[in-house]
């Protein structure tokens, strides 16, 4: 009986000691949750974005364009834009352009486009960030941030690694603009460049230009 009763005190004293233990950890998951809520994050806005899509053919050089592009930029609380300092940097981005929203002036030629990038099936472009590295400091307040960036581009359901140099400048205090622009090939996405009637055919490489807006997304009060 005295052994029995040793027994279950011992067990109390276990149970009381992981309770304090977890207790003592609260206060640093709290504080761990709190920091990963702090990280500055920036959305897409309905206005003021452009991509375009530039290729050439046998007939003639062709482009199509959108303005809509979708996602957002994070960074971590480490990054200051008042006191930015060269090197990798902490951010999160993904975008989504959806194919439909590509036009030209050319129906017919929109349909063709449609078809190759096989947009029954994938009917968004995506990216999403990898690496970000500011290059320099900006020389002045109202200077662009000059950004080396890899990432992982999304066309007609296969993924590229792509790298890119891109510009971000500080439209006012709550809102960035990212510009840059690179160029892909849509055989490495598994496209095959279209032809017409066999009057013409398209070139295998195409060069993508962006200017994306975002704003400073609100604090919940």
């Amino acid at each position: 009986m005295i052994a029995r009763c040793a027994w279950r005190i011992l067990l109390m004293k276990k149970h009381r000691l992981r309770l304090v233990g977890t207790l003592a950890l609260l206060p640093w998951l709290a504080g761990s949750l709190r920091a990963a809520e702090t990280w500055a994050r920036y959305e897409a806005q309905p206005t003021g974005s452009k991509v375009k899509v530039e290729g050439t053919s046998t007939l003639h050089d062709w482009s199509v364009e959108s303005k809509l592009i979708g996602g957002y930029f994070e960074f971590d609380p480490a990054f200051d834009p008042e006191k930015p300092v060269p090197g990798k940097l902490n951010a999160r981005v993904a975008v989504i352009i959806p194919v439909r929203q590509l036009k030209s002036d050319k129906t017919a030629m929109d349909n063709v486009m449609y078809d190759a990038l096989k947009e029954k099936e994938h009917r968004r472009i995506g990216y999403r960030l990898t690496e970000m590295t500011l290059k320099e400091t900006p020389k002045s307040p109202d200077a662009p941030f000059l950004l080396d960036t890899k990432g992982e581009l999304v066309v007609a359901g296969v993924t590229n690694q792509v790298q890119m140099p891109v510009t971000m400048t500080r439209v006012d205090k709550d809102k960035l603009k990212f510009s840059g622009s690179t160029s892909v090939k849509m055989t490495s996405f598994g496209i095959e460049p279209p032809t017409k009637f066999g009057a013409f055919s398209t070139g295998d490489q195409v060069k993508l230009t962006f200017e994306w807006l975002t704003a400073r997304k609100a604090e919940a009060k």
